[in-house]
């Protein structure tokens, strides 16, 4: 296919085709057009497929090169990645550690900083990896705790759906393992919203690997839908609850106001379902244990406190923990905006 005929069929269909528009929630302040001409979609497929060739090769390789040579260079590329990171967004990353901890010094700061940063590269490095390491392999760095199996943690019988509250901890993920590692929790289907990347090529390897155990990926234009069915189904939602977020509510979290999402709480609400906060507690250089810890409200104000306040706590809990968390993202970026207050 050329590219010149690619475009100007595209440029035909879009001239040709409707879009209708479709609101996913409350919270949200953007729309997602969809192209009612099979035509045009499949153009778009076709284009960003044409566009994403020339760097698979180069991903294949990486890949290739991250899981056949010995583990020391990943460490060394988790490295310099994070270094690169942190040249990239230290300010942001000082200035939340500062409002977070204002009783720790620079040293620990930049400690902290720069440990999340090359763990957040570490975690990056691994979905490149993971579709070239074997399963026994994964089985080998990824174990279930029995939280996940628990009457009181893990999930509810099947049946009766339930929000999975995911933090952004390091090494997240490989929590698309565990349906590989107990088989039992492949028994219905897991949803989990994600934002897709912008290059293709990385989009399609990614998303490739997030579903090799059998999780479906539901990018934000559409995951609110999805997720809402998966659950009235009695299937599973898993959604990330501590992300920058542009609308939702305002809460303080770790002694500053940010704004919080509602979207996992408002699920929950609606189907009565039970609630989990499901999280990958890294043990080591792509080694995880995976674990589930139930929540006890069950209305979405209540459920956003409760999951922030369960992270909290874990943040303030000690170093290493603390340095697992994603501080490169500027969640305190729209405390100020004149949203509503948390229960207002």
């Amino acid at each position: 296919m050329r590219w010149s005929s690619t475009r100007t069929t595209c440029r035909t269909n879009r001239s040709t085709s409707s879009a209708r528009w479709t609101s996913t929630s409350r919270e949200t302040n953007s729309v997602a057009a969809t192209s009612s001409s099979p035509r045009s979609a499949t153009c778009s497929s076709r284009k960003a497929a044409a566009e994403a060739l020339p760097m698979r090769p180069l991903i294949v390789t990486y890949a290739w090169l991250l899981t056949r040579l010995p583990e020391a260079f990943a460490r060394l590329n988790a490295a310099a990645l994070g270094q690169l990171l942190w040249l990239l967004r230290g300010k942001v990353i000082r200035r939340n550690l500062s409002k977070a901890f204002p009783g720790k010094d620079v040293a620990w700061i930049r400690r902290i900083g720069l440990t999340s940063c090359r763990r957040t590269a570490e975690m990056g490095l691994f979905s490149i990896a993971s579709p070239m390491m074997s399963e026994a392999e994964v089985r080998e760095r990824v174990i279930v705790d029995e939280s996940m199996l628990s009457d009181e943690h893990g999930l509810p019988p099947k049946g009766t759906g339930a929000v999975l509250f995911v933090p952004h901890f390091a090494l997240m993920e490989m929590m698309t393992a565990a349906l590989l590692l107990r088989p039992e929790l492949a028994k219905r289907e897991w949803v989990v919203i994600y934002r897709p990347l912008d290059q293709p090529a990385a989009e399609r390897w990614v998303k490739e690997a997030r579903e090799r155990f059998g999780m479906k990926l539901a990018s934000r234009r559409e995951g609110f839908a999805r997720s809402m069915k998966a659950v009235r189904e009695g299937h599973v939602a898993a959604i990330l609850f501590d992300q920058t977020t542009q609308s939702g509510s305002i809460w303080s979290f770790l002694g500053t106001p940010c704004a919080v999402t509602e979207l996992p709480g408002i699920i929950a609400q609606r189907f009565k379902c039970p609630s989990r906060i499901f999280w990958a507690d890294r043990t080591g250089f792509w080694r995880c244990r995976l674990r589930m810890e139930a929540l006890r409200a069950t209305d979405a104000i209540g459920l956003t406190i409760e999951s922030n306040g369960w992270l909290e706590s874990k943040l303030r809990s000690g170093d290493d923990i603390c340095a697992n968390w994603l501080w490169a993202h500027d969640r305190w970026k729209h405390g100020q905006h004149p949203f509503k207050k948390l229960g207002e």
